[in-house]
């Protein structure tokens, strides 16, 4: 008969006890790193691509495209602006309520969050204007 070393059962727990705490941190550290690319990887739909797939979207989605002319009104007195998203195709009415980025204006892209309405109005919680890709000066004569 072999005798149990009352040390030796002591370490065994102790490793066994070290390795689940181990394992438990490696697998919340994954979670959180899988967590944050799938909400990073959130892409931006068309307004023709929303209106084809509305309901296989989830509720709330990101829908990008640019600020038809002549569509934006901005009632200062409750901080509220309406403005058209066009995709050159299709044009949706955009709701937005909050604070406006300086370069929002008409003919800019944009990307809104939020949800469709029934009333086809998407309801904008987040607005955000793409700045544009090639720098050109506001007057090419003052550059020289």
């Amino acid at each position: 008969m072999s005798a149990v070393h009352p040390g030796r059962v002591g370490q065994r727990r102790h490793t066994l006890v070290f390795v689940c705490g181990a394992a438990a941190i490696v697998v919340a550290l994954a979670y959180l790193v899988y967590g944050g690319i799938q909400q990073g990887a959130t892409y931006w739909v068309t307004v023709g691509e929303l209106e084809q797939r509305a309901g296989a979207l989830p509720a709330r989605v990101r829908l990008g495209g640019t600020v038809a002319p002549g569509s934006v009104r901005w009632d200062a007195s409750h901080r509220h602006l309406r403005f058209a998203v066009t995709d050159g195709v299709h044009t949706l009415p955009v709701a937005y309520a909050g604070v406006v980025p300086d370069i929002f204006s008409e003919g800019r892209q944009v990307v809104v969050e939020g949800t469709l309405g029934r009333d086809g109005t998407f309801d904008a919680t987040t607005l955000l204007a793409k700045c544009p890709t090639k720098y050109t000066p506001a007057d090419p004569a003052s550059s020289r």
